[in-house]
């Protein structure tokens, strides 16, 4: 009978532990952003902000073919707020470019920046997806 009560025991034990990790897996909240400069160039002094707010993460280069990737926690957002790329030409014009247009406290997902071209004045061309 001891060795019933100890079967079930950590029979129990690992159930909990299965159902902690799905629920964390399920419930994450965050985002999970990667960046790709598939051009023939690195690409200097990106930055991810939130439109309203403070500056998420600067990113000082991506070589050519190669990829940055990184999260972002989403609990500490209060209200509503979006995820932006900046970056600024040669000529210091300062563009900006929705990574994810909504967002709240909480929220997760994915999202995909794809950089495709650099023009002769260094303006980036991207599709996010």
């Amino acid at each position: 009978m001891n060795r019933k009560i100890k079967f079930i025991l950590f029979a129990l034990v690992i159930f909990l532990l299965v159902v902690i990790g799905i629920l964390k897996f399920n419930f994450s909240s965050g985002y999970k952003i990667s960046i790709a400069n598939n051009t023939n160039k690195t690409i200097e002094n990106l930055e991810l902000r939130y439109k309203v707010g403070d500056i998420i993460q600067n990113i000082s280069q991506i070589e050519s073919k190669k990829s940055w990737k990184g999260a972002i926690d989403t609990n500490s957002i209060q209200g509503e707020n979006a995820i932006i790329l900046t970056y600024k030409n040669n000529k210091g014009t300062s563009y900006e470019e929705y990574v994810v247009g909504y967002l709240e406290k909480g929220y997760s997902g994915k999202a995909d920046v794809v950089i495709n071209k650099i023009d002769e004045n260094g303006k980036l061309e991207m599709e996010v997806k």
